[in-house]
């Protein structure tokens, strides 16, 4: 202790105890109408960030559906798929980015020791490349949802390529609006539909009665809805789409260049209500 704070002080140590890393991820984050979040649910050594990151999104994830289902356009399902969403993010995140780096890290150190060879040490420190692998790695999507319109065969995962493409299960990526400002500030508390015109006048746009179906699904269905037009000029056209149906949470829900066939449906599975 005084190595480390580089200087003699007096102390007394009353007991000295061991702590054991361990990765821990509960089976299930609801039974019933208890639910868990943040370290009730996973726990983890203080590594890398992750488990402030992980409860945050516990947090996001779970919010919008209790308050949803309290207001009455939730569902069971809905409040399930917090759990399926979730913890298949944790597990892959303690696995494969809390687990194998602690273990990477020890090889390191048992190979490289400063106290043996400094200079090997420096050398070999400088030379790893893999940190911003890991982080552009790092991007935990629900394409899997059973609550969101993702690839076939999708899966709920904490690997992901960082992208400003909108993608069902993704994260919706910042990006500024033809105002000026940034598409965050524009989102609405419950779904919002980015609706991006190809004319100059986001405010003149031929498909009024394709904003008008996803307005009218959403009445019918007691849902939260704000559209949100602009021109998918810019940089909205990374979006790649002209359709982004966005969670309250952020996440992706759907998007395409035109509507699917059953507007209704799409929207009622966004919620947890198809079927």
């Amino acid at each position: 202790m005084q190595e480390a704070a580089g200087f003699e002080f007096a102390c007394e140590l009353d007991h000295v105890g061991f702590w054991d890393l361990r990765v821990a991820v509960a089976e299930n984050y609801q039974v019933g109408r208890v639910f868990i979040a943040g370290d009730a649910a996973h726990s983890h050594p203080p590594y890398g960030g992750f488990g402030l990151n992980n409860g945050l999104e516990d947090a996001a994830n779970l919010g919008w559906k209790l308050a949803a289902t309290l207001q009455g356009w939730g569902s069971e399902a809905l409040l399930q798929s917090y759990s399926e969403e979730r913890r298949a993010i944790f597990k892959e995140t303690a696995e494969d980015f809390i687990a194998a780096r602690i273990a990477k890290d020890a090889a390191f150190l048992a190979r490289y020791d400063p106290e043996r060879d400094r200079e090997e040490f420096e050398r070999a420190w400088k030379a790893q490349t893999d940190a911003a692998s890991r982080v552009q790695g790092y991007e935990p999507n629900y394409e899997g949802s059973p609550i969101v319109g993702g690839p076939p065969h999708g899966k709920c995962s904490a690997h992901g390529t960082h992208m400003f493409k909108a993608r069902p299960g993704h994260h919706l990526a910042p990006q500024p609006l033809s105002t000026g400002r940034n598409v965050f500030e524009a989102l609405g508390t419950g779904f919002t539909l980015l609706a991006l015109n190809a004319n100059e006048d986001a405010n003149e746009d031929a498909d009024d009665g394709i904003v008008e179906s996803f307005e009218q699904a959403a009445r019918s269905l007691g849902m939260p809805l704000k559209v949100v037009r602009d021109t998918c000029r810019g940089e909205l056209k990374r979006y790649e789409s002209r359709l982004i149906l966005v969670r309250p949470d952020q996440f992706v829900a759907w998007s395409g260049d035109t509507p699917p066939g059953d507007v209704r449906a799409l929207m009622s599975r966004a919620i947890g209500r198809l079927g």
